[in-house]
C-alpha cells in the first residue's frame, strides 16, 4: 500500500537511476502515518534504545518521529561541513557519486544502543558510513531501518552481514 504514496523519477540524479521519492509519502498525512505507525511496530521489540540517529536528509522525519514516540534521543548524520563543533565523520560510495557522512563527535557515547534511519537503501554506502561512525563512537547499532529497500543492489545484505538487523517497509526488486 505505501508504494502508491511513492514517486518515481526516471533518470534523476542522474541519466540511469529511478529515483524513489519519499517525499511524497510525507506529503501525504495518510502515508506518512502509516510509515510511523509502521516503524513503531516492527521496531517494537527494542525498548532498550538511547539513541536513534537520521541519516540526512531524507532519513530525519522518519527517525524524527520515532524518538519522539519512543522518548529517545535524535542524532543528526549529516553531509559534510553542516554540523557544528567536533565531528566524527566517513567518506563513501554512492550508486552514483561520493559523498561524506559526519556525526557530532559528543553525540554518541560508549554503550549507547542506536538504531540507525533512512528514507532507502540502495548501494548501502550510506547506511554502513552512519553503521561505522556509530561504531567508531563506541555506540552498538541494535537495528536499522529504512522505508525502502532497492533489493536488487543489496545494500541491506551489507548491514546483515555485519550481524545488525535490517527493517525496510518497502521493497523494490
Amino acid at each position: 500500500m505505501l508504494k502508491s504514496y511513492i514517486k518515481s523519477y526516471k533518470d534523476f540524479p542522474v541519466k540511469g537511476v529511478d529515483f524513489k521519492d519519499t517525499a511524497s509519502l510525507c506529503a501525504s498525512a495518510e502515508g506518512f502515518n502509516i510509515t510511523n505507525t509502521e516503524f513503531k511496530r516492527k521496531l517494537y521489540q527494542y525498548r532498550n534504545v538511547d539513541k536513534i540517529v537520521g541519516i540526512d536528509a531524507r532519513g530525519f522525519p522518519f527517525a524524527a518521529v520515532y524518538a519522539s514516540n519512543s522518548g529517545t534521543a535524535l542524532i543528526l548524520a549529516r553531509k559534510e561541513k553542516k554540523l557544528p563543533g567536533d565531528v566524527v565523520g566517513m567518506k563513501f560510495e554512492l550508486e552514483y557519486g561520493k559523498a561524506s557522512l559526519e556525526i557530532q563527535k559528543d553525540a554518541i557515547s560508549e554503550g549507547d544502543n542506536v538504531i540507525i534511519f533512512d528514507d532507502l537503501m540502495a548501494t548501502g554506502g550510506t547506511m554502513n558510513a552512519a553503521v561505522d561512525i556509530v561504531q567508531h563512537m563506541g555506540g552498538n547499532v541494535i537495528a536499522v531501518a529504512c522505508v525502502i529497500d532497492l533489493t536488487f543492489l543489496s545494500g541491506a545484505q551489507k548491514i546483515r552481514d555485519k550481524g545488525i538487523p535490517f527493517y525496510s517497509l518497502v521493497e523494490y526488486k
